[in-house]
């Protein structure tokens, strides 16, 4: 019997396959830096179409930079420490959340721009956390 491959986990004829864990971080951890360094070189144009201050977009940049990096530093790993990915896991519930408090609250006083895209971006935070827990749960 041939082991399965270390790009997809291991299939459920129930469950469609996933991709590993590792690539699925990596991927997560390539977007928060891609976004990460966006909104620390276009802050103040960023900053003026959300309707926000520059201070709230370096503040979020440097943040999904730093978060970034962390996961992939974690993704590196040839196996990731469930301990270690459910942080990642609440982080990015925590983000989700903060994100819709944040409109709720009325914050940071967005504009129709800024509000769309607060809600945009917790899509794929909500993607990503979802198939972690999903890859997580395929482990065992």
């Amino acid at each position: 019997m041939t082991p399965p491959s270390a790009d997809v986990a291991p299939t459920n004829p129930l469950r469609p396959a996933l991709p590993s864990l590792r690539r699925i971080l990596a991927m997560d951890a390539a977007g928060m830096i891609v976004f990460g360094l966006v909104y620390l070189l276009v802050s103040g144009p960023l900053a003026r179409l959300l309707g926000v201050g520059d201070k709230l977009v370096l503040t979020t940049g440097g943040l999904m930079l730093t978060i970034g990096a962390g996961v992939a530093l974690l993704a590196r790993r040839a196996d990731p420490p469930a301990a270690s990915v459910w942080l990642v896991v609440a982080i990015g519930a925590a983000w989700v959340a903060a994100s819709f408090a944040s409109l709720v609250l009325n914050w940071w006083d967005t504009n129709t721009v800024g509000t769309v895209w607060t809600v945009l971006q917790t899509i794929p935070v909500s993607v990503f956390a979802l198939l972690q827990l999903a890859a997580l749960r395929g482990r065992t």
